[in-house]
């Protein structure tokens, strides 16, 4: 029983660390993301508080005396400066009792002729001494002087009947004041202001972290779906030799780092070995938004599909912006618009890439109406031809969540790849994703996790995703945001 306790609290440990570091690890990466937002945020908050302080800002002086305590016959004249622990314990407490005490004001506000105190008396007693420090402090530097001077001429026979005769001998006789204690530092002020800034923007990024509902893990896709990770593809950094040319991600460039490639190779073993199970042919890839990666991952699945020695065939089934030709890098003919609308025929649309087995389907121009396009019974025949002649055929659609267009393609294929990019749609968008797509006859065979970070220490994201969609051109300019393929700056050698 101890064991197992032992064990549970461990595993609890566990638990709450990785989840410290799951915490942390977002923190970081919404920091890259939003250090411009960080900067505005101090700045704006260093300007508040410096007028804040500015407006609010009034000069106080102080006056003070530091003087000794003596104890006597004022009859005789003899005074004793000499005292031992209790009797300076005495005087610590008994002297700011009385500068408090409301016989002590009215004696002093008698002597000021006024009947409000415009500052504040406090003392404070050397420990085991009669060495007294006595100050005030007042927006005038006229009437700080004022309420000290006063203050000690009347406080020996105010305190008589507590501490009997006393004297004072003066250390530091109070004097006006030439300037304020309190100006105003410009540099401190914009400081302070600028870390409560800095202290404000963690405190949000924090709850950000704590509150954000994506995927960043095979435990939170649980929560999600049933169905298991394929593979976790890294995110890919880059660096630009010139910045104007650019190229696209592709497992046939050997530049592109090891992991990437054989995370690729790896999901390709796993999907025909599945398809292959199921006697089938037509891959669906979707995803839930954009910018996920999806199709940029498709074409390099066909490639790969290519490399391992099959007649794969790819069709960018995206009509509201068909990019995957210039990943491939193929020159410009039609695709199923063309073919829908019997422009050209097959075999003129279909572009063998050299040096491979890999064939593609694809155009270079936006339909108006893509429903229609796929609606059409052509696109069911094209697709039975083509099942007889290919090994694969890898299907590029647009998101789920955003179109119907994937649910229409869904209706052909055999199986369904669901791409996820980690950490960057909510929990929620996701399940819709698959809800959409669930009920028909084409099965699911499972998800890949998409610039996934190799390691704890690494974060960011891959520069490969999704650009400007322009859809405003073609009535889709409401609701969408930005959608579309971007390429990737070449590395440096």
């Amino acid at each position: 029983m101890e064991e197992r306790k032992r064990n549970m609290t461990k595993t609890a440990e566990d638990e709450m660390e990785i989840d410290l570091v799951l915490l942390f690890h977002t923190m970081w990466r919404s920091f890259l993301r939003m250090w411009w937002l960080f900067l505005i945020l101090i700045a704006v908050c260093a300007g508040v508080f410096f007028a804040f302080r500015t407006i609010r800002y009034e000069p106080m002086y102080e006056s003070s005396a530091t003087f000794t305590v003596g104890t006597g016959d004022s009859e005789s004249g003899s005074y004793s400066f000499y005292y031992n622990a209790s009797t300076a314990d005495q005087l610590s407490r008994t002297f700011p009792y009385i500068l408090n005490s409301s016989y002590f004001r009215s004696v002093l506000l008698e002597q000021l002729g006024t009947d409000t105190l415009n500052g504040t008396i406090t003392a404070e007693t050397i420990e085991n001494s009669n060495v007294v420090t006595m100050r005030v402090e007042s927006p005038s530097a006229e009437d700080a002087h004022s309420i000290l001077a006063t203050a000690l001429e009347i406080y020996p026979e105010t305190a008589r009947f507590v501490l009997g005769d006393i004297q004072f001998s003066y250390l530091n006789e109070p004097e006006t004041p030439q300037q304020p204690f309190n100006h105003v530092s410009p540099l401190r002020s914009l400081a302070m202001g600028g870390a409560a800034g800095l202290f404000l923007g963690l405190a949000i990024l924090g709850l950000m972290a704590l509150f954000r509902r994506t995927a960043r893990n095979t435990e939170e896709m649980k929560k999600i779906t049933s169905l298991r990770c394929l593979a976790s593809v890294p995110y890919v950094r880059m660096k630009a030799r010139n910045a104007k040319k650019i190229r696209p991600l592709s497992v046939t460039d050997r530049r592109i780092s090891y992991g990437y490639r054989e995370s690729i190779r790896a999901l390709q073993t796993r999907i025909e070995k599945a398809m292959k199970k199921e006697d089938g042919k037509i891959l669906l890839v979707t995803s839930t938004s954009s910018g996920e990666g999806k199709s940029t991952l498709a074409v390099n699945l066909a490639e790969m599909f290519a490399m391992r020695g099959n007649r794969v065939l790819l069709i960018d089934g995206d009509l509201r912006k068909q990019t995957d030709g210039q990943m491939l890098g193929a020159k410009r003919g039609g695709g199923l618009i063309e073919f829908v609308h019997g422009k050209k025929m097959t075999k003129d649309l279909l572009r063998k890439m050299k040096g491979s087995s890999l064939w593609f389907l694809g155009g270079n121009r936006p339909a108006k109406n893509p429903v229609s396009v796929l609606s059409s019974g052509k696109i069911s025949e094209l697709l039975e031809v083509m099942r007889e002649k290919m090994d694969y055929i890898i299907i590029d659609t647009p998101p789920c969540g955003m179109f119907q267009d994937a649910g229409i393609f869904a209706e052909y294929a055999d199986s369904i790849l669901y791409v996820v990019k980690y950490d960057s749609v909510p929990q929620r968008e996701i399940r819709a994703g698959f809800t959409s797509l669930s009920g028909r006859n084409t099965a699911f065979l499972g998800y890949v996790f998409n610039e996934y970070p190799e390691s704890a220490s690494e974060y960011g994201y891959g520069r490969y995703g999704y650009g400007s969609y322009g859809y405003r051109k073609y009535g889709y300019g409401h609701g969408y945001g930005s959608y579309g393929e971007r390429q990737i700056s070449e590395e440096t050698e």
